[in-house]
This record gives C-alpha cells, sequence and structure tokens, in this order.
C-alpha cells in the first residue's frame, strides 16, 4: 500500500513538474525525474501524518463519496438560503455562538472531512480540532442541526469504514455581549 501511495505521489509531482516547465528537453525530464523525487521523499511523512498510515488506513468507498458530495451540494443551497433569511429579515435576530463536540471518525482524513465539510456549508465555521474534539462557529443553532442529528458524520464513517455513530453531544455557548462603555464615565467616582 506504501509503495502504491509513493508511486502516485511521484507521477504527480512529475506532472506537475512537466505542467509548469511545459518542456520535453532531456535535460528538463531528468530534473523533473529528481526534483519530483526528492520532493516525494520529504512529502511522505506528511502525508501519513495527514492521511493516517498506510498499513492502518481502511478503504474509502468511492460510491459513497460520491453519494455523500451529492448530498453536501443539495445542502449547501438550503443552508444559505437560511443564513440570507436570517440577514434580510429583521424580525429574526441571528444568534452566534460556538459549539463543541466529540466524535467517534476514527482516521484523520475522516476528520479533515468532516471540518471541512462545516466550513463549506454557510453561517458554520470549524475554529479548532484537538483530537476527536471540534469546535465549530455557527451564525444560528439551527445552523449546526446536521451535526446535532450526526447526519454528516453518519455519511463520512460510511466512507472510511467507520461505524455509525450516535447523535453527538452538543455543548452551545453564546456569547454575552454587554453594550459598549464609556471608560471616562466607568472611573467616575
Amino acid at each position: 500500500m506504501r509503495s502504491l501511495r509513493t508511486l502516485v505521489l511521484f507521477v504527480t509531482m512529475l506532472a506537475f513538474w512537466l505542467l509548469l516547465s511545459w518542456r520535453l528537453d532531456p535535460l528538463f525530464l531528468v530534473l523533473g525525474v529528481v526534483s519530483a523525487a526528492v520532493v516525494t521523499w520529504y512529502s511522505l511523512p506528511l502525508l501519513d501524518a495527514v492521511l493516517g498510515a498506510a498499513k492502518t488506513r481502511r478503504h474509502v468507498h468511492v460510491g459513497y463519496l460520491l453519494l455523500y458530495v451529492g448530498w453536501l451540494l443539495t445542502r449547501l443551497p438550503a443552508a444559505g438560503v437560511h443564513i440570507a433569511h436570517i440577514v434580510l429579515d429583521p424580525r429574526v435576530p441571528p444568534r452566534p455562538g460556538v459549539v463543541r463536540f466529540r466524535t467517534n471518525l476514527s482516521s484523520p482524513a475522516a476528520r479533515t472531512m468532516l471540518a471541512t465539510s462545516i466550513t463549506m456549508v454557510p453561517g458554520t465555521m470549524t475554529l479548532d480540532v484537538d483530537g476527536a474534539e471540534f469546535t465549530v462557529h455557527a451564525f444560528t443553532p439551527t445552523a449546526v442541526a446536521d451535526l446535532a442529528n450526526a447526519a454528516t458524520q453518519r455519511r463520512i464513517a460510511r466512507i472510511f469504514g467507520d461505524p455509525p455513530d450516535d447523535p453527538p453531544q452538543l455543548r452551545w455557548e453564546e456569547p454575552r455581549l454587554e453594550p459598549p462603555r464609556d471608560p471616562d464615565l466607568s472611573e467616575a467616582p
């Protein structure tokens, strides 16, 4: 598995070199092969850190991945309309806050996909991922509804062969906004 990963990375780096140089002279081909080999050699530990070790990584189900991409693309316009409604209707006040939850997704690639998916949805943004704990900023509590019912996590778990997870326990924290104070008036006796 590691040799396949190495080969794919090397071919990708070489194709990138050829695309940038746009020359097929023998000198450029040799320089491209050497450059691609060096970049591949130094990039493999980083690739293992992001995707997980090749020996422990499970197979990615491409069919579930395509279904997930289609499902996510249907969620984006709905979330955008929801946020536009809050912004344009003065009767619906925004309730920004931070939500924290833990996930049981096992691989770093699955967690990266979850963090990226959350950020792609309008009204939510992943602030931090510390191991299995996620910190997400949301424009409203409704914006994190897919997280609350574990819809996103279950779809990602199917892609990476993880068992389905229970809905996460969300901890919603709203910042308490205080009106601005004039420092000269507050220091007066």
